[in-house]
């Protein structure tokens, strides 16, 4: 099924208590604003918005490009407020900070923290040297110390790669761009397409979803370390 391309919402849009600063990330099932609160403290605001499955072509208002899909549309915003209302009951150093999640314009948003910094991606391109051993140890240690944590509260991450990596201006790594919810609504509705990165998902995010578990993550988070080790250069081998 072809995507569609997705009018993000303008600057200056007033989204609740947020102003809608920029854009700044959008993908095939969401799109990432920054955002100031009534106090002007930055915060980045996802929003459900799966090109598949709706629209937004003018206004604010989201819709599904189908009847077909709105039931579709419909369980993956139910699965992606889940998602936040769980994520908001974490709080730690590694973890990204949920701090409110609410329904508006037909669709569902995730207030998180803004964090400063870089991709782990990003970090690791832009080094001219090659990516030290220790530098790999205290990141992955941290970024462990934060799944353990997530996986606690009976939570799945399902997408972890240096790109979903956020690394801090004090070189502290912060574990976001959750993927359960996009997981849960392909697993559920095979008429989508595949919402996994190849390379970095686990054998059983190809077939076998009924199995995953935090083991799944590990697997994710093993291939990312080969992959940061091989400087980014090399993606790790397709595990099916």
């Amino acid at each position: 099924m072809p995507s569609q391309a997705n009018r993000a919402l303008p600057k200056g849009y007033q989204l609740q208590n947020y102003k809608i600063a920029k854009q700044l990330s959008g993908g095939g099932f969401s799109i990432v604003y920054l955002a100031h609160d009534e106090n002007g403290a930055a915060v980045a605001i996802k929003e459900y918005l799966p090109s598949q499955l709706a629209l937004r072509e003018e206004g604010a208002l989201v819709q599904a490009t189908t009847a077909e899909n709105l039931a579709t549309f419909r369980y993956g915003m139910k699965c992606f407020f889940e998602e936040g209302r769980a994520l908001a009951k974490i709080s730690h150093p590694n973890v990204v900070r949920v701090i409110n999640f609410f329904r508006a314009n037909e669709t569902v948003y995730m207030v998180m923290r803004y964090e400063r910094g870089k991709t782990m991606q990003e970090e690791i391109t832009s080094r001219k040297r090659v990516v030290k051993e220790s530098f790999i140890r205290r990141v992955f240690a941290e970024l462990l110390n934060g799944l353990r944590e997530v996986h606690t509260h009976k939570i799945l991450h399902l997408d972890i790669k240096p790109a979903n990596v956020y690394i801090r201006l004090d070189g502290s790594p912060v574990l976001l761009d959750f993927g359960a919810a996009r997981q849960t609504l392909t697993s559920e509705k095979s008429k989508l397409s595949p919402m996994y990165t190849p390379g970095f998902a686990a054998p059983e995010q190809y077939k076998n979803r009924d199995i995953l578990g935090p083991w799944s993550d590990i697997y994710s988070v093993g291939a990312s370390m080969f992959s940061c080790l091989a400087g980014l250069r090399r993606r790790p081998p397709t595990s099916v």
